[in-house]
């Protein structure tokens, strides 16, 4: 029996080694990103690498605004994600709303059609979106990168918000028609109050996919003040050097606002969690 309790506690104790270096594997970069750009440019590359800087200097963050126009990069992108958050939010919700809880022809249909749109890479998608926004003489213009945001997203965030719908129980859809209300009545009383931790849950998701995106933003935008945040740490890369301090102190920046808004929302994901358990 005590043979027996070593090679358990041994075995935890394994387990919780491997645990600690993956979990150091997984932060390390962060912590290098967001050390590396309180560095000095000298400090940077220095050898061998100091894992604590000398000193915490702030200009590669100043640099990055003055120098990179890092300050108009963080506008466009903003711009570009509360449009598309904006607009796959609501008209996903009302989609996620007549799939969830309406009856008509072709329901399933659709259903298995918004799982199959999940199927194909973004990279298959950029000659048609190319065309579709050249064909419009969107090219190069922030609709350009909006209205495809909004095409990949729509599919994901009506997927996502149907299970929430579904959720709400039906005594309640059936009180409400008793009293009289009608559909668009019942979808903004009843429901909308009831699932907004997910439409929130669905929105953060949204913006962190949008926020982040590259591939479709550097295809469709070739002008430098029109670059998103992404497209914008290809300016960092000079023909002789890179200027690796204000890029990772622009990385910083890209991620605060996700941090920001998913440390905002999260009181939404403890009370959806909490109502979930309840029922």
């Amino acid at each position: 029996m005590t043979d027996l309790k070593r090679r358990s506690f041994f075995t935890i104790e394994i387990v919780y080694l491997f645990a600690v270096i993956l979990f150091i594997l997984v932060l390390f970069p962060f912590y290098w990103i967001f050390v590396t750009s309180f560095k000095e440019t000298l400090a940077v590359y220095e050898l061998p690498p100091r894992l604590i800087p000398r000193s915490f200097d702030l200009s590669n963050y100043l640099r990055s605004f003055t120098q990179y126009n890092v300050g108009m990069y963080f506008i466009n992108s903003l711009k570009a994600t509360i449009a598309t958050v904006v607009f796959t939010t609501f008209f996903a919700s009302c989609a996620a709303f007549a799939l969830a809880r309406l009856n008509f022809k072709g329901k399933k249909t659709i259903q298995r059609f918004l799982g199959v749109t999940q199927m194909f890479p973004v990279v298959v998608l950029l000659v048609p979106l190319f065309l579709l926004c050249n064909r419009f003489h969107l090219y190069n213009t922030l609709p350009s990168i909006v209205i495809p945001y909004v095409a990949l997203q729509f599919p994901v965030s009506i997927i996502l918000q149907s299970t929430y719908y579904r959720d709400v129980p039906d005594a309640l859809e059936e009180a409400a028609r008793l009293d009289g209300c009608n559909t668009f009545q019942i979808l903004a009383h009843v429901f909308f109050p009831l699932v907004t931790p997910g439409i929130v849950a669905t929105s953060v998701y949204t913006f962190i996919q949008v926020w982040q995106e590259f591939l479709i933003a550097s295809s469709f935008i070739t002008s430098r003040n029109k670059f998103t945040l992404t497209v914008g740490l290809t300016t960092f890369r000079g023909d002789e050097m890179t200027d690796w301090g204000a890029l990772m102190a622009t990385s910083v920046i890209i991620a605060v606002p996700a941090l920001i808004l998913f440390n905002l929302a999260q009181d939404f994901f403890i009370n959806r969690v909490v109502g979930s358990v309840k029922e």
